[in-house]
């Protein structure tokens, strides 16, 4: 490792900590869910849920679908289930360094699954600000 390598990962870590950000979960949640889409449908599987079936990954999608408190997710599963940019996206959205973005990342989306595939069995679609011309 160079040393500007050493400096810029002391750097981020000493902002990180200096801004609670390895904590914060405000708008962290709102930026997943704009990533991961519509809430899963019996007939409509989600990205997320495509993703997981190509990756060999879809039993721990329907685990943490089903099951409260799961364990966090690991950081090669998080690397399986998103792309590059979405990781990059979800990291500038929300301000955090990648680091911070992955570990709140891994704590989130089990819960995060969880949650949305419990709304979905209810029928209910969060209010979306995103414009739909863009996608």
């Amino acid at each position: 490792m160079t040393i500007s390598r050493n400096v810029t990962d002391m750097t981020t870590r000493i902002g990180d900590f200096l801004t609670g950000a390895q904590g914060d979960r405000s708008g962290a949640l709102s930026v997943l869910n704009d990533i991961l889409g519509p809430l899963p449908a019996p007939d409509e599987p989600s990205m997320l849920e495509h993703r997981a079936e190509e990756a060999g990954m879809l039993p721990l999608i329907r685990t943490w679908q089903e099951h409260d408190k799961a364990p966090h997710a690991d950081e090669s599963t998080i690397h399986a289930l998103f792309r590059p940019t979405e990781l990059e996206h979800f990291s500038t959205q929300t301000g955090l360094s990648e680091q911070a973005a992955m570990k709140i990342l891994r704590e989130m989306l089990p819960s995060a699954i969880r949650h949305r595939a419990l709304n979905a069995r209810a029928g209910w679609q969060p209010e979306t600000t995103a414009d739909p011309n863009l996608h």
